[in-house]
């Protein structure tokens, strides 16, 4: 099973560090990934060693522009019992995130900026109800 990781969009600070250190606590590997960066499909980024290199050539290449405006995580690698592990402990830190998804096999290949907009029909979809 590959190594969980953590991709971590439009996150300011102290939550950001509070969700790294969580992340540390649980060894899940965090990927921050800059607001601009929203165009980089999600699994060049769960899966790749150096996601940082992956960023600069999507940029290098004018591939990153996407837009993300809203905290959002995304869950790569989590087994059953890491995921519940890791969800009760964000509601026990009180670190509520609304946008959270985890990698899927078709989500993989979307970018941040296409999964956030999925997300946000999602909520509103269950808020209308």
């Amino acid at each position: 099973m590959e190594s969980p990781v953590l991709l971590i969009y439009h996150m300011q600070q102290p939550r950001q560090s509070a969700l790294e250190a969580v992340c540390a606590a649980m060894k899940i590997r965090p990927v921050i990934v800059s607001d601009g960066d929203g165009r980089v499909p999600v699994g060049l980024l769960t899966r790749s060693e150096n996601p940082i290199r992956v960023i600069r050539e999507a940029e290098r290449r004018g591939a990153h522009e996407g837009v993300i405006d809203e905290e959002m995580i995304i869950m790569a690698g989590f087994d059953d019992a890491l995921l519940t592990s890791f969800l009760s402990t964000l509601r026990e830190q009180g670190l509520l995130i609304a946008l959270k998804a985890i990698e899927t096999d078709e989500n993989r290949y979307w970018n941040g900026e296409m999964l956030q907009e999925e997300l946000k029909k999602e909520r509103a979809s269950f808020r209308g109800r």
